[in-house]
């Protein structure tokens, strides 16, 4: 897909604007590095060092099992399982054979898992042993497909569950399997993992994302990142939960993109994060803007080795300027905000080193395409600098949802994607994400997105943190509310964080209501739930 975009121009010296990607598969990739280089450590985690070698000896076990228990190309096997060796090393094991990924939440309720077993068809979950009872229960409840419950126990946390044919360990299944490689011809265009989304605007949907979307991903991701370090000396800092596309496509794709170590930090705190840091000292860290700054409000990050990150990549929500700027000072770090999600194979687009724009996410990766639509009609371009729904393509956008035409037709319209984010284009063609459509605020007329406030009350020294929605008003339609955390120890009025708005904002965008918590609720991959918020709201309304 050869053709001229204006933010061309900005790529860093040796980024092409159009790549080749070759007909590959990420079970081909991953045993190329088998082959390639078998003794050095693919996995890190904590003392444990696992090589490729030897996460394909077990991943080739697995497969093995997996195909005696009846297991077939195109079955949906389901893993929940949080970010340790395991997830990784059974994640192959599906590719090996063609099955399809199905990765959940360990910590979703029964309800949400039953919707997302049924609506995947998944028959085969693994398990690890502390949710393994809740996921029996789906099981026994009979509302789903699962047959097959393979628990791996861990140690000090096992669990005594039911005796039963259709439940097995881990271990033992892998003692007796066969160590060949299973002979199953993949193709570039099979489904590798069906990628469910968050369900803010509805039930989750099942994003099928091939072998073609995620070849695509990591031949453009490495051609970017050689401005920021050596390829052969990637080694990824992976804090994010591996269930969701971020942490899935950003940390075990991208990670063989040039055939790297992945550092694994099961228990994500600022105290492991730093202590995995300055053990393992990474180059390359995908994090969330929430724990960016929980490490800034650690007392040794400036004593810490996080000078070894040479990219760190913000995505998942906006980063406040302040935060990236401090961040950036005490360690030497380099931090570029990226965007993309589950039907854009999580990364689509990024800063690039020479002309990076704090508060922009970018500028496309090469063969993708964009448009910025009016919200109405979804048919007029905005001109430069006007907001409106962000629309892409290339190949990097899922092709369908699974067995979701309704969806799909809703979603995916001549190839381009719809994304529900409300966003602008400068004059150099970098992309702003204000908001979402559903977060909108429309006060007596205006347009009023949540991060302008936000950004303006993370300026403020005696503000942690922030989230802004809209609350219903009779004469306003809505008037705009913030939610506010403070710095320990600090205090403010309602009236002096007006006051501070005002002297940053137009009038029209200046909160009209403040209200202090103690924390502001977050979603799983810590983006400000703008959900929870209304709900709390609409129960102190309903209360008064």
């Amino acid at each position: 897909m050869a053709f001229a975009r204006p933010w061309h121009k900005w790529y860093d010296p040796g980024v092409p604007s159009t790549c080749y990607y070759p007909k590959t598969t990420m079970k081909d990739e991953f045993i190329k590095w088998v082959r390639i280089q078998p003794d050095k450590p693919y996995i890190l985690c904590d003392d444990q060092i696992i090589t490729y070698q030897e996460a394909n000896h077990q991943a080739k076990k697995l497969a093995n099992a997996l195909l005696d228990l009846g297991v077939k190309r195109g079955d949906r096997v389901s893993l929940v399982i949080p970010n340790i060796p395991t997830f990784v090393i059974a994640a192959q094991a599906i590719m090996k054979i063609g099955a399809i990924l199905v990765a959940l939440n360990p910590l979703y309720t029964e309800a949400e898992l039953t919707y997302q077993f049924t609506d995947s068809g998944a028959e085969t979950v693994i398990v690890f042993s502390p949710v393994a009872q809740k996921i029996l229960n789906v099981m026994r409840a009979g509302k789903t497909r699962l047959k097959k419950l393979i628990v791996l126990q861990i140690p000090g946390k096992e669990v005594e569950l039911e005796k039963a044919d259709d439940i097995y360990d881990y271990r033992s299944l892998l003692e007796s399997a066969s160590d060949l490689e299973p002979e199953i011809h993949l193709n570039n265009e099979d489904t590798v993992i069906l990628q469910y989304t968050g369900g803010t605007t509805g039930v989750p949907k099942g994003c099928r994302l091939t072998n073609a979307n995620f070849v695509a991903f990591y031949t453009v991701f490495i051609e970017w990142c050689k401005a920021f370090f050596k390829p052969e000396e990637l080694r990824t800092l992976c804090t994010v939960p591996l269930y969701h596309i971020y942490g899935f496509n950003m940390q075990i794709n991208a990670n063989l993109a040039s055939g790297g170590t992945m550092i694994l930090v099961p228990e994500v705190t600022p105290d492991n994060v730093l202590k995995a840091i300055n053990e393992h000292l990474p180059t390359y860290w995908p994090a969330v803007p929430a724990l960016i700054q929980m490490l800034n409000q650690h007392p040794e990050l400036p004593n810490s080795r996080a000078n070894s990150i040479q990219f760190l990549l913000s995505g998942s929500a906006p980063l406040p300027v302040e935060a990236m700027k401090y961040f950036e000072k005490v360690t030497g770090s380099t931090i570029i905000e990226g965007f993309g999600g589950s039907e854009t194979t999580n990364g689509i687009m990024v800063n690039p080193k020479g002309k990076s724009k704090p508060g922009s996410v970018g500028i496309l990766f090469p063969d993708n395409d964009l448009k910025i639509v009016d919200i109405e009609s979804k048919t007029k371009e905005m001109p430069i600098g006007e907001p409106g729904e962000l629309l892409l393509k290339g190949p990097l956008i899922i092709k369908e949802y699974w067995e979701n035409p309704e969806e799909t037709a809703n979603a995916i319209k001549d190839g381009w994607f719809h994304t529900g984010d409300i966003a602008y284009v400068d004059e150099d063609h970098y992309v702003f994400i204000v908001g979402r459509t559903k977060d909108m605020i429309i006060s007596s007329g205006f347009n009023v997105y949540p991060r302008d406030i936000d950004e303006v009350l993370y300026t403020h020294p005696k503000i942690l943190d922030a989230g802004t929605i809209g609350v219903p008003d009779p004469i306003r339609g809505e008037s705009i509310k913030s939610f506010v955390v403070l710095r320990a120890g600090e205090s403010l009025t309602e009236a002096e964080v007006i006051e501070f708005c005002r002297e940053s904002l137009a009038a029209y965008k200046v909160p009209r209501y403040i209200e202090f918590l103690e924390d502001i609720p977050r979603t799983n991959m810590k983006k400000v739930d703008h959900k929870a918020l209304r709900e709390l709201e609409r129960v102190r309304r309903e209360s008064n």
